[in-house]
Order: structure tokens, then sequence, then C-alpha cells
């Protein structure tokens, strides 16, 4: 299977690391303009001279995609530097270690401004910018569908995102956007390494596969949901989790 994207503009929220760099990264060698935003210059700056390698356009900025309005200026200026958008990656979002009830009031509304809310803006710059259709990503968890104690808060927002891209799938069908979303599992990233570097060994037991994903692994299934090969899904979010708890016990297997 080979993808080409020449001549498509892709925009990526938290580009600038993980998931959202290897995405960025995936669709500039095959041949996308990307923009990337994240809110560490720093980070970004080097994720931007690392893109720079491939031959399309690279375009990136500070952004706060919890604050509407950034998001939004955002989006403006991707569309007059890149000439329009064509795929927009709902990707950022973070995950803080607290129980439910101990999460601060300004905790919970920071999180559910990052990971709720800029999926919601993110349609509405969709359905205003896909003039000629396109395709919208958001980044669900395997959090919304097996939540964990001190990450209860944000297996919340997550599976209000798996909401509404089902929700958004039908509503912007007309405009030919189609609405899609990735359920990543345990994946290699900074998000996880402390999780990872405590757990590893235990952690592995309940993933079929017997091994983390990286990056790339999560990419590779955003390229495809992002391609004509995937015309015809819509609604639904791509699970990429090693088959995590596909069964009640994958270490049996590994066992006998």
């Amino acid at each position: 299977m080979e993808f080409d994207f020449k001549g498509k503009n892709v925009v990526i929220t938290g580009g600038n690391s993980g998931i959202g760099f290897a995405a960025a990264k995936a669709f500039a060698q095959n041949g996308a303009n990307v923009a990337i935003c994240g809110t560490n210059k720093d980070k970004l700056d080097k994720a931007v001279e690392k893109l720079k390698e491939f031959e399309t356009w690279i375009y990136s900025d500070v952004c706060n995609v919890g604050d509407s309005k950034q998001l939004l200026k955002f989006a403006d200026d991707c569309e007059e530097v890149l000439g329009g958008i064509d795929i927009w990656i709902s990707n950022a979002g973070f995950m803080p270690f607290s129980k439910i009830v101990d999460t601060s009031e300004e905790m919970w509304n920071d999180l559910f401004n990052v990971n709720v809310k800029s999926v919601y803006i993110g349609a509405k710059i969709a359905k205003e910018k896909m003039a000629k259709g396109g395709v919208l990503i958001n980044a669900s968890s395997f959090a919304s569908i097996m939540p964990s104690v001190n990450t209860g808060v944000y297996a919340a927002t997550k599976a209000a995102v798996t909401s509404l891209t089902k929700t958004l799938a039908s509503e912007l069908a007309p405009l030919g956007i189609r609405v899609v979303g990735y359920i990543p599992g345990l994946i290699a990233t900074d998000l996880n390494a402390i999780n990872i570097e405590n757990n590893g060994y235990k952690l592995l037991e309940s993933i079929s596969a017997r091994k983390f994903g990286t990056a790339e692994d999560i990419a590779n299934g955003i390229l495809f949901l992002a391609s004509d090969y995937a015309s015809y899904i819509t609604g639904t979010c791509l699970e990429i989790s090693g088959g995590k708890f596909a069964t009640q016990n994958p270490k049996a297997a590994w066992e006998l």
C-alpha cells in the first residue's frame, strides 16, 4: 500500500512531538504540505528543522488549542500560508495523574478545553474551510474504552472525543467531510514514559502483541485513515493497541 498526499494540506495540532510529530513526518514524506502547532516553541522549532528535509511546505506556530481564539487564528494562518486545508488532525492533548475527586476545578477545565473543546473547534474549522470536502481526524485513547484510576478525568475527555467523532461524521457528511478517530494503546512516547519505566513488564501483560507501540505505528494508522483507501470509513475510531485486552488474559498465550 502506497500513500500519495501530494497537493494535500495537512494540519496537526500538537505536532511538535510524539504521535503528532510522527504523523507530520509521515505526511511530509508522502508529499503533503504540513502545518503543526504546539505550546513549546523550542520543541516546535526543533520539529520544523527535522521536517525541512522534505520537499514540501512546512508551517508552524505556537498555539494553545484550549484557547479557541488562538486555535481559530492558527487555522486562518494555515489556510493563508498553505492555500487551504484538506486534512485537520486534532491530536493535541494531555494527561495529568489525579483521582477524579482530587482533581481541581482549574485542572478539570484545562483538560476539557484542550482535549475536548479543541475537537469541537476543529470541527467548526473543518466545516468552514473544507468547501471541497476533506478529512477530520480526532485523537481518542484506549482510556475511552477502559478508564483507569488516577486518570479518570482524562478518560472522560477521550470518551467525549469518541462520541463527538460519531455524531460529527453524520453532521459533516453532506459537506463531503469524513470524520474518524484513532485510539492508541500503550505507546512509548513522553506521555507514557514514567508509567512504562515504573511498570513496564506488568503493563505488557495486558497487550496481546507483548510489546509497546511506537509513535510511527500510530502515524501509519493516521495516514491510512486520511487516505483514499479509507474513503468509505467514517464515524468510527481505529484502535491501534497491539490487541490490548483483546482477551481477559492475553498473557496466558505467552505462558504455554
